[in-house]
This record gives structure tokens, sequence and C-alpha cells, in this order.
């Protein structure tokens, strides 16, 4: 049988064998850029699939790499994986849309791994026992791997009944109402919305879980979100970063003369974060993280970078400043529409973010 992917999931094999092959874990500053001097030395990489969960400790004195699961028994040199691993991004560079790879597939067999992906019952892709250098410590943790030399991928997945925001319209005329719906661009209906000097005003999350799960973060964050969907659906851009800062001199909290704090983009990057280790819109969320390492990015030119959890600093500089927001379907989501509702008219407008390609 010969497995076959796309971009995205023959990235996090890639990012498997090479990270075997580095044996160290490279932080990386908000800007995906590597900290050559600040890493963590792996010991362990746990690999679940169909059959096992297959365990390959790094021997650094050996420079090998020793496999053992429940069928399989094998040491193997670091410099394969590398090699490997080289192989392996090559052919992703070149991949258009989902194909195998007869190479790798013998590799894969050799080192007792049958998936391109690993299964995961939570937001972890993939299973690290890591040397803590400054504690001393071995934890085994989880990450959740991300790929830029594929498709951009979603931190927020859009949901009709969990992800849309609802917004008043107050003095936009009821006869003008096919005309904004008949327009195909939002910055052509909020470019109508503002000829008629019509007021947009925040009233509700549909989902009661997206609600509570805001509220439990920040009283304030709902607000915050409504507005920045405003901004980003209104043509005033889709980077969180700058939409954040549009937000912020606008200050729906009336917070901004309290303090020069940098409040909005903290919250933000709280929101961010929330999501990227636990949170969801769909179920409500008990404040715990589940993918308890960071995130794993392979970038373009095949370097791997790591934000842990414990580097909140890093980890959460980089969800601020490389994610955007972005449309998902009007039709399936429901959503871009005006409607009356007992009297008035009402805007939903949908939340989903993801990832700069």
């Amino acid at each position: 049988m010969v497995h076959t992917g796309n971009k995205g999931e023959w990235s996090e094999l890639y990012a498997f064998l090479k990270l075997l092959a580095d044996g160290k874990l490279y932080c990386g500053d908000g800007h995906l850029n590597r900290y050559d001097e600040k890493y963590y030395p792996i010991l362990e990489i746990f690999r679940d699939d169909s059959v096992e969960r297959n365990c390959y400790k790094v021997n650094a004195a050996k420079r090998a790499i020793l496999i053992s699961g429940r069928t399989t028994n094998v040491e193997i040199p670091q410099q394969t994986f590398r090699e490997e691993a080289e192989h392996l991004f090559n052919f992703i560079r070149t991949l258009r849309g989902t194909s195998g790879n007869i190479e790798i597939e013998r590799f894969m067999q050799q080192i007792g791994s049958n998936v391109i992906k690993a299964k995961s019952s939570d937001k972890a892709d993939i299973r690290i026992t890591i040397h803590h250098l400054d504690t001393g410590s071995s934890p085994e943790l989880g990450y959740s791997i991300k790929s830029k030399a594929g498709a951009a991928s979603t931190l927020i997945n859009s949901n009709r009944d969990a992800t849309n925001f609802v917004f008043r319209i107050s003095g936009f005329p009821v006869s003008e109402i096919n005309t904004f719906n008949a327009q195909k661009k939002f910055e052509q209906k909020f470019a109508l919305l503002k000829q008629h000097r019509a007021k947009i005003s925040f009233s509700s999350v549909v989902s009661k879980s997206l609600h509570s799960n805001l509220m439990m973060l920040d009283l304030g964050l709902e607000r915050i979100i409504a507005e920045a969907l405003c901004c980003y659906y209104g043509g005033g851009g889709c980077n969180i970063a700058e939409v954040t800062s549009y937000v912020e001199q606008i200050d729906p909290l009336g917070i901004k003369e309290l303090s020069s704090q940098p409040m909005y983009a903290y919250k933000v990057k709280q929101w961010l974060l929330a999501f990227a280790l636990g949170m969801t819109p769909s179920k409500l969320w008990n404040g715990r993280f589940y993918a308890t390492g960071g995130y794993i990015v392979v970038k373009e030119d095949g370097d791997i970078v790591c934000y842990h959890f414990f580097d909140r600093n890093d980890l959460e500089d980089y969800l601020f400043y490389n994610t955007r927001f972005d449309t998902p379907s009007t039709s399936r989501h429901q959503f871009g529409q005006l409607y009356e509702k007992d009297g008035a008219l009402y805007l939903k407008l949908n939340l989903q973010v993801r990832f700069k390609a």
C-alpha cells in the first residue's frame, strides 16, 4: 500500500524525521526567526499509528535513533534520518495536490511507521520528551504541527451555528435591503451602510458555547472581536495585528485613557492562545490546554522552529503576527445578508481565523 497525502500531511512526517535528525527543538521569535542558541534537546519522540505506539529515542553519543515498539526494534543513524528528511522535503516542494512517494514508503517500513499523519485524540500532532535545560526536567509534551510549505491552515474554523456574530443595523432604509443583499463583496455592502449613515451595533454571539468561552477569557472579548470583524469585512485589513491596532483606536471598551498598557493586543493574544491550545467554538471550555507543548512550524525553506507554552511570549507573538481573518462560504454558514426580526434589521458576520500562507 502506497500512502498519499497533501503538502500539509507530508509536512507532519517531514517534521518528525527532521526533528530526529537534528535531535533538538529550536525556538523561534514572533516572526518565525530561529534562535540558534535557544533550543531544547530531544530525548524521545512517540508516534502513534494504526498498529502501535513506537518510541524513537535519540542517542546523542552514538548519533543514532533507537526505535522500539511491539513489532519494531532497530537502531538507525541520525544521518539516515537527515537524508530521508531532505529527500522528503524536496518531494513536498514540488507536490501538486495529493500523491504518494515510493522511496519514503520504504524508509517508513524500516522505522516501523505505517501512517503519514499520526492519529491524535487531542490537538497534539506529535508527542516529544525534551530536556528542559533550565529546570533539568524531562517532560513529555504534545505539539501541534503547522506547515508553511502547504495551504494555510485554520486556527479557528468557521461554523454556521458556532461562529456567527449578530449585529443590529439602525438607520438603514428597509427599501434598500435587496440592494444590500445583492452586493457580492462585503466592502460594497459596508460602503452602502456608510452611504446611508447606518449604525452597526454588536448584538450577540449566536452560539451559547462560544459566548461562555469568550466570557470566561475576558468579559470584553466579544466586543473586541465584534469590532475586529466589522473592520475586516469593511475592508480595513485582515491581519490580526493590523486589525487589533484599529480596534485599539476605536476603543470599544473605553479603557484606552485609563492606561498606556497594550490592553487590546494582550487580550487578543490570550484569545488566540486559548484557541491554539484547547478552546473550540462549539464546546464549553474548561480552561485546560491540551497541546501542552506548543506549536512546531515547518517553514518554507524546510527549517523548523518551535513555540513552547512555557515560552508564552514567543508563542503569543507568533500567533498574533502570523494569523489573519478569513471569509468562509456565506451560503454554507448563512451570514452576510440583512434580515428583519421583531421590527429591526440585523446582519450576521462569521468568524474564521487562518494562519498566513
